[in-house]
């Protein structure tokens, strides 16, 4: 049993070093589509998102990064003062196709994971909190996209999210979110 611990401990160990932990910040343009007994509008946020992701090898170029990160979008449309906000925690599968020190390139997708912190429109009423009684708190997202690593010190990293759930409480309304994002980042 000792032997087995051991080794477990060791593989661990030898798994870490090859690791990559990296820190990125970005903008994200998101979507919301709503569809209301069969007519349909769309509303587009700009937004900032900061992640901190740890990438793992697994077998050969295939990694997983699962990470945790704040998520936030606004607007300032005709007189509507949007913020939302939210932690994220995405899951990475990722696909090395060019092994080059000085250049990589990676494919990934997986599931991103959201909970939101608070989602408020201040031009109507700063204290009124949309999560408390129209949308859902936790969503769930599938996407996909590339990341550039440069001289294993900068990432620039550019995906898209798909909503996978309705995030409307409210019955009749069904609400997707979707997402744009271009990062860049530091690797350690």
């Amino acid at each position: 049993m000792k032997k087995v611990f051991l080794l477990a401990v060791a593989l661990m160990i030898s798994v870490m070093a090859h690791a990559q932990f990296s820190v990125q910040v970005g903008y994200q343009m998101s979507s919301l589509r709503t569809e209301i007994g069969g007519l349909n509008a769309t509303q587009y946020y700009n937004g900032v998102m900061a992640v901190v992701d740890y990438n793992i090898p697994l077998v050969g170029p295939l990694a997983v990064a699962p990470g945790l990160g704040l998520s936030g979008s606004f607007t300032n449309k005709y007189d509507v003062k949007y913020r939302e906000f939210g932690l994220i925690a995405p899951i990475d599968l990722n696909l090395c196709l060019t092994d080059r020190r000085d250049f990589r390139v990676s494919l990934f997708a997986g599931p991103t994971l959201y909970y939101g912190l608070f989602c408020k429109d201040v031009s109507v009423n700063p204290h009124y909190d949309y999560y408390k009684s129209d949308n859902k708190r936790f969503e769930m997202f599938l996407g996909g996209g590339l990341w550039c690593d440069i001289r294993e010190v900068f990432r620039v990293k550019i995906g898209y999210k798909f909503g996978l759930l309705n995030s409307s409480k409210v019955a009749g309304i069904v609400e997707k979110n979707n997402s744009l994002t271009l990062a860049i980042g530091y690797i350690f």
